[in-house]
């Protein structure tokens, strides 16, 4: 394996190794096939983007890349399906996506970079997300937002960090929608039956991942930190209340979204 891919996967592995022990569970506690197969499915897509994929180059390319990216969490909103009176989705074929966590983490990493107009892009993420009802996003977008306002010593990170947690305490309960099994309250199900493995698999997620991003040589610091502060809120939050487990729930949101944030660590240059 030569230097380059050698990076690629490593950058992989904070994804890869969280996600395989979400598998393990899914198949170990009687999920149907169909969902085994969708996280599957786009664990392999998100690691080949990991290695594989590029992003633009040039600083100007990638802000409007990131402005785009925050500005597409403005569609369910305007057109996504509505489900329990909210809207946090969109279509794609047959299957929803759930749009905060297939962009949310890339927008944070491009953000990050972005030192002068990082805050306007996560400022626009934090709207739509607010409009969204979407506490659990919310609240990964302010600690993220405050690690990324510590680390750049950013007064803007602060005030989108403030606004997203205001945010997301005025949210919390309101977009709740009814638990969904294998997706909501992961860790509560697995600890019934089997102490042991909610552990294991709440320290995949915890501790392993973080862990991993911090490792990885060629991960900025301030993007590992920044993605694993959004990554541990989202699973606090989901440990809280009824929201998806990343990960090592089912979903393949998170799982496309956190592929596509790594594929870029490292990569965006300063604007």
């Amino acid at each position: 394996m030569n230097a380059r891919a050698a990076d690629r996967w490593q950058r992989a592995l904070p994804l890869a190794v969280p996600a395989l022990g979400g598998l393990a569970y899914l198949a170990a506690f009687g999920a149907p096939a169909r969902l085994v197969a969708v996280n599957a499915g786009a664990l392999v897509l998100a690691v080949l983007w990991v290695m594989f994929g590029r992003l633009p180059s040039e600083p100007k390319a990638r802000l409007r890349f990131a402005a785009l990216v925050a500005g597409l969490l403005f569609l369910p909103v305007m057109i996504g399906p509505e489900v329990g009176g909210v809207s946090r989705w969109l279509r794609a074929g047959p299957v929803l996506v759930h749009s905060g966590a297939l962009l949310l983490p890339l927008a944070v990493v491009l953000a990050a970079r972005a030192e002068r107009f990082g805050p306007a892009v996560l400022g626009l993420a934090t709207f739509a997300l607010g409009m969204q009802l979407d506490a659990a996003m919310l609240a990964g977008l302010a600690v993220a937002g405050a690690m990324l306002a510590t680390l750049r010593r950013s007064l803007g990170f602060a005030l989108v960090a403030l606004a997203a947690a205001g945010l997301a305490m005025l949210t919390f309960g309101r977009g709740t929608l009814e638990p969904q099994v294998f997706t909501e309250g992961v860790l509560a199900q697995v600890w019934l039956s089997a102490p042991l493995a909610a552990l294991a698999q709440g320290a995949l997620l915890f501790l392993a991942a973080p862990a991993l991003l911090l490792r990885a040589t060629h991960i900025p610091r301030t993007e590992a930190l920044t993605l694993a502060a959004l990554l541990v809120t989202l699973g606090a939050m989901a440990c809280l209340a009824a929201f998806p487990f990343p990960l090592t729930g089912y979903g393949a949101s998170p799982i496309l979204g956190f592929g596509l944030a790594l594929s870029a660590v490292g990569t965006a240059q300063k604007a």
